[in-house]
C-alpha cells in the first residue's frame, strides 16, 4: 500500500502541474527593480529529457534519406522507456509482443516480426530462438544504446531483408557528448503482484582526448523479481452437444515465479586523426538470465460425460480421478549476444571509401528444465463449468484434489537446450561525390552458423515421490486455487540426490527420439551482396535509385526419426540439404523540400525475408503410432515484396513533426503452416509442413504529429504532446483444405495501433503520461473460425516523473501497466477466453547522477 500512496503523491502532482503550468512560469533570477548591476542572477535548474530526446527524433527523421522513424536519448543518455522494445513500440506502425508482460518482439507495420532485420551498430544480429529468425531485444538493455532507428523502406545500399522493416541498434560515440561525461543511475522497482522490490544500476563514462581520440563505455545490470497468474482453457464439441456448443474441456491455473537479470556492456573508441579519416571499435554485450517458477494444476475434463444445463452451464459426471494433474516447472534460460565490428571512412581524392569487419554471436542454454507431473489418485468426482465470465468458473464435488498428499507421481520430463548462432561479416562501399550528383558502389558478405540441440525425454520408471514432501503454502491466484503449493527448492534437492535412479519405460523410447533429434539441425547461411546506387539533386527534389543483389547459399543437417507403431523401437536418418538462390532488388527514393519545412517522400522498391530456419531445416519426425508426421521443408523459396510508400511532412520548429504516410506491400510466397491428411507418401497420416502460400497484401496509412506547445503563455509553453495511429488492412490466403471461402488477415497484424502522450517540462520538474493501444490479432489459425486463436485488445498506461534535484542530481519514479491490464487470448470470439495472464502494476523508484 505504500507505493500505492507514493504513485497516488506522484500522479497528483503530476495533474496539479498540468492544471496549473503557472506555478513554473516565474523566472528563477533574483533581483531588485532598477538595481543595475547589483542584481543577482541564480542559474536556472532545468531539465528537458524528453524535448531533447524528442528534438533528436526529429532531426534523424528530417535528415535521413530513407523512410524511417527513430527514437532517441536525451543529451544524458537516458530513454522515455526502459526496455528497448518498449521504445520502439511509441513510433508509428510499430507494436511489440510480450512475454510475461515485457516487450519482446518488434512488429512493424503488422508484419511477423521473423520478418524484420536488427543490426547492432551496422552488425546484423542473430537469436536465440531454435527455430524462428525473430531476434528478441528484451535482450539488449536500453541503457547500453544511443539511438534506435526503424527503417520502413531501405535504400539499395542497405540489407534487403527487410519485408517488415530494418531495426538498426546504435550504441554511444564519445563524439556524441560535449567533453567528459559521467552518469550514474540506481533504481528500485516494485511488482505489486509479488510484493518484491528489485534493483537496477547503470554507469556509463564518455570523453575526447586531444580532440581526436574518444572513448565511451557503459556498464548496466538490473535483477526482477516478479509474479504473474496465468489461467489457459481449451474448448472444443463435445458428446451430444450441439454444433456450435464449444464446451470449455481442458482448464489450467498456472502461478509463475520469475527472476530476470540483465547485463550489459559496451566499449567504444574513435580516433578521428584528420577531417578526412576516421576509424572506431565498436563492441556490446548483453547477457539476459531468466529463472523460471511454473505451478500447474490441471483439468481435463475431455469430451463425454457432459450435460448441457442452458445458460452456459454444464455438469461433468464420472470425471476419472487422473484428469485431475498438478505439474511443477523449473528452468533457467540463459542468452547472451556479442556484437564487434571495426571498420574506418577514409577521403581520397574524389572519393570516399568505408568498410567494416563484424562479428557478432548469440547463445541460448537450458540446462537444468525438469518438470514432476502428478495424477490425483482420490475418488472420481463430478464437476460443474460455468462459462458466464471471461474465464470458467469450476466446482468440484471433492475438495480432496487440492490437498498434495492425494496424488501419485507421474513422470519427470527433462528438455535441456542449446541455441548457437554465430555470424561473421565484412563490407566496403566506395562512394564519388560530384556537384549535384553522387555514386557508391558496395560489396557484403555475411557467413552465418547455427547449431541448435534439443534433448527432452520422459522418465517414469523409478522411486515413487511423495508430493506432500514439497509442500508450501497455498500460492495466490487471481483466477483461482491451485491447491497446496509445490517447492522448486524441494524438487531439485531431490533430483540432485535421486535423479539417476530414474530411466524411461520400454514404450516411450521412440518418443523420447522424436522429442530429442526431430528439432536438431545445423545450419550454415552464406549471403553476397553488391549494390550500385545513385543520388541525383535537382533543386528541391533528390532522386535515389539503383539495384541490390543477394545470392544466399544454405546448407543444413537433420534428422529423419521414424518410430514404430509400438513406441519401442524407432530409426533415425540423417538428412543434408544444399540450396542456393539470388534475388535481384531494384530501388526508387524521391525526396522533395517543398519548403516552409514540408518534405515530401516516395519510394518503390523490392525486399526480401528468408524463410524460418525451423521450417527449412531438413528433418522428419514420424510418429506410427499416431498416424503423425512433421516435415521440414528445405524447398521454401523466400518471402518476396514489392513495396509502395508515399509519406508527407510537416516540421514544427525544431522538436515538432507533423506527418501522413501511406503503403502497400504485396508479398509473394507467403508462408504458412499446413496440415493435410491427403498427402500421397503418407496416407491417413496428419502431415504438418510448411509451404509458400499464395500472395499476402497489406494496405495502410500512419499519422504522427508530436510538438512542444511553446506559443503558449508562460507557465503553459512546457507542454509536450503527441500522437500516433496506424491504421492496416491485410489480407492473405493461407491454403487451408475446407476454409477456401473464409477471409484471414495476417497472423500478428493489429488493424488499429495508436499512441498518445502528454508531457509537461519545466525548471526542475518533468513528467509524463502515455498509452500505447493495439486492437486484437490473429495468431494462430485454426481448422475453422470457431477455433482461430486471437490475442484480445491491450492498452498500456505509464506515468513518469523526474525532479531536478541540483544541476547534476535528479529523482524519478516511474509506474508501469497502470490500468493493470493483462495478456488475453481467445479462440473463436471474444467471449471464450483461452489465456489470461496477470502481471499487476510495477513502480520504480530512481536516482541518477550527471557529471
Amino acid at each position: 500500500m505504500q507505493n500505492k500512496s507514493v504513485l497516488g503523491r506522484a500522479i497528483s502532482l503530476s495533474l496539479l502541474v498540468m492544471a496549473s503550468p503557472s506555478v513554473f512560469a516565474a523566472d528563477t533570477s533574483v533581483g531588485t527593480a532598477g538595481s543595475g548591476a547589483g542584481a543577482i542572477d541564480l542559474d536556472r535548474v532545468e531539465v528537458r529529457p524528453q524535448l531533447e530526446s524528442q528534438t533528436r527524433a526529429v532531426d534523424l527523421k528530417r535528415s535521413s534519406d530513407a523512410i524511417e522513424d527513430a527514437v532517441s536519448s536525451d543529451a544524458m543518455g537516458v530513454y522515455p522507456d526502459k526496455n528497448v522494445a518498449e521504445s520502439l513500440q511509441r513510433l508509428p506502425g510499430v507494436s511489440v509482443t510480450r512475454d510475461q508482460g515485457e516487450g519482446r518482439f518488434v512488429v512493424i507495420r503488422g508484419l511477423d516480426a521473423n520478418l524484420n532485420s536488427v543490426s547492432v551498430d551496422g552488425i546484423a544480429i542473430g537469436t536465440p530462438e531454435d527455430s524462428s529468425r525473430a531476434a528478441p531485444l528484451d535482450v539488449i538493455p536500453s541503457d547500453s544504446t544511443e539511438r534506435l532507428r526503424v527503417v520502413k523502406s531501405p535504400t539499395p545500399d542497405m540489407p534487403g531483408d527487410a519485408i517488415g522493416g530494418a531495426i538498426l541498434v546504435e550504441s554511444a560515440s564519445a563524439f556524441d557528448r560535449d567533453g567528459r561525461s559521467l552518469r550514474g543511475k540506481i533504481e528500485a522497482s516494485h511488482q505489486q503482484l509479488s510484493g518484491e522490490t528489485s534493483p537496477k544500476a547503470a554507469f556509463n563514462y564518455s570523453e575526447v582526448f586531444a580532440d581526436t581520440f574518444g572513448v565511451a563505455l557503459g556498464v548496466n545490470y538490473q535483477k526482477r523479481s516478479f509474479e504473474s497468474d496465468n489461467t489457459e482453457v481449451e474448448y472444443g464439441a463435445f458428446e451430444g452437444g450441439a454444433d456450435d456448443d464449444l464446451f470449455a474441456n481442458s482448464l489450467q491455473r498456472r502461478k509463475y515465479e520469475i527472476e530476470r537479470k540483465r547485463i550489459g556492456a559496451n566499449l567504444n573508441l574513435d580516433w578521428h586523426p584528420d577531417e578526412d579519416n576516421r576509424y572506431y571499435l565498436r563492441t556490446l554485450y548483453s547477457q539476459f538470465d531468466d529463472a523460471e517458477t511454473r505451478q500447474r494444476t490441471i483439468f481435463d475434463f475431455g469430451d463425454e460425460g457432459i450435460t448441457a444445463l442452458g445458460g452456459n452451464q454444464y455438469r461433468v459426471d464420472d470425471l476419472a480421478a487422473d484428469s485431475i494433474q498438478k505439474r511443477m516447472r523449473y528452468r533457467t534460460k540463459k542468452e547472451n549476444t556479442f556484437a564487434a565490428s571495426v571498420g574506418g571512412e577514409n577521403r581520397l581524392s574524389g572519393a570516399v571509401v568505408d568498410y567494416k569487419v563484424g562479428y557478432t554471436r548469440t547463445e541460448e542454454r537450458v540446462n537444468d528444465e525438469m518438470e514432476a507431473r502428478f495424477e490425483y489418485a482420490g475418488d472420481d468426482l463430478s464437476a460443474t463449468v460455468d462459462q458466464n465470465s471471461r474465464v470458467p468458473r469450476i466446482a468440484l464435488s471433492d475438495a480432496g484434489w487440492m490437498d498434495n498428499g492425494s496424488y501419485d507421481f507421474d513422470r519427470m520430463v527433462l528438455s535441456p537446450k542449446r541455441v548457437d548462432d554465430k555470424e561473421h561479416s565484412a563490407q566496403v562501399n566506395l562512394r564519388f561525390d560530384g556537384d549535384n550528383a553522387s555514386y557508391k558502389f558496395g560489396v557484403l558478405g555475411r557467413w552465418r552458423d547455427r547449431d541448435v540441440d534439443t534433448n527432452e525425454r520422459e522418465l517414469r520408471v523409478g522411486p515413487d515421490i511423495a508430493l506432500s514432501d514439497w509442500t508450501t503454502g497455498t500460492p495466490e491466484h487471481r483466477g483461482g486455487t491451485l491447491g497446496q503449493g509445490m517447492s522448486s527448492d524441494a524438487m531439485r534437492r531431490y533430483w540432485a540426490q535421486f535423479g539417476g535412479q530414474y530411466s524411461a519405460r520400454p514404450q516411450d523410447a521412440g518418443g523420447n527420439a522424436l522429442t530429442s533429434l526431430e528439432e536438431d539441425y545445423t545450419a550454415r547461411e552464406d549471403i553476397f551482396a553488391s549494390y550500385a546506387m545513385g543520388t541525383w539533386d535537382i533543386g528541391a527534389l533528390r532522386i535515389i535509385g539503383g539495384v541490390r543483389v543477394e545470392n544466399t547459399q544454405f546448407s543444413a543437417t537433420g534428422n529423419s526419426v521414424d518410430v514404430a507403431s509400438n513406441g519401442r523401437t524407432y530409426t533415425v536418418t540423417p538428412l543434408t540439404v544444399s540450396r542456393s538462390y539470388t534475388n535481384v532488388l531494384p530501388g526508387l527514393h524521391l525526396r522533395y523540400d517543398a519548403g516552409d519545412a514540408w518534405v515530401l517522400r516516395a519510394a518503390a522498391n523490392k525486399t526480401v525475408s528468408r524463410p524460418s530456419f525451423g521450417d527449412i531445416a531438413p528433418r522428419i519426425g514420424l510418429s506410427r503410432g499416431d498416424e503423425e508426421v512433421r516435415i521440414g521443408n528445405p524447398q521454401l523459396d523466400p518471402y518476396e515484396s514489392k513495396n509502395i510508400d508515399l509519406s508527407i511532412e510537416k516540421y514544427i520548429g525544431t522538436t515538432g513533426i507533423l506527418s501522413l504516410g501511406l503503403f502497400h506491400k504485396a508479398i509473394d510466397g507467403y508462408i504458412v503452416n499446413t496440415v493435410s491428411t491427403t498427402d500421397p507418401a503418407y496416407p491417413d497420416f496428419k502431415v504438418t509442413r510448411a509451404i509458400n502460400g499464395n500472395k499476402a497484401t497489406v494496405k495502410g496509412a500512419e499519422f504522427n504529429w508530436q510538438q512542444q506547445l511553446a506559443f503558449l503563455p508562460a507557465g503553459w509553453d512546457g507542454l509536450l504532446v503527441g500522437a500516433s495511429g496506424t491504421w492496416l488492412d491485410t489480407d492473405f490466403d493461407p491454403g487451408l483444405a475446407g476454409r477456401e471461402r473464409d477471409d484471414f488477415m495476417l497472423p500478428r497484424a493489429s488493424k488499429h495501433v495508436y499512441t498518445a502522450h502528454i508531457g509537461y517540462e519545466k525548471a526542475g520538474f518533468s513528467t509524463r503520461v502515455a498509452a500505447v493501444y493495439r486492437s486484437e490479432y490473429l495468431d494462430t489459425l485454426g481448422d475453422s473460425a470457431a477455433y482461430d486463436i486471437y490475442v484480445a485488445p491491450n492498452t498500456q498506461l505509464d506515468v513518469s516523473l523526474d525532479y531536478k534535484i541540483t544541476a547534476n542530481v535528479s529523482v524519478y519514479l516511474e509506474a508501469q501497466n497502470l490500468l493493470d491490464k493483462p495478456l488475453e487470448l481467445y479462440q473463436g470470439t471474444r467471449s471464450r477466453t483461452l489465456q489470461m495472464e496477470e502481471y499487476g502494476r510495477t513502480y520504480a523508484l530512481g536516482l541518477k547522477v550527471a557529471l
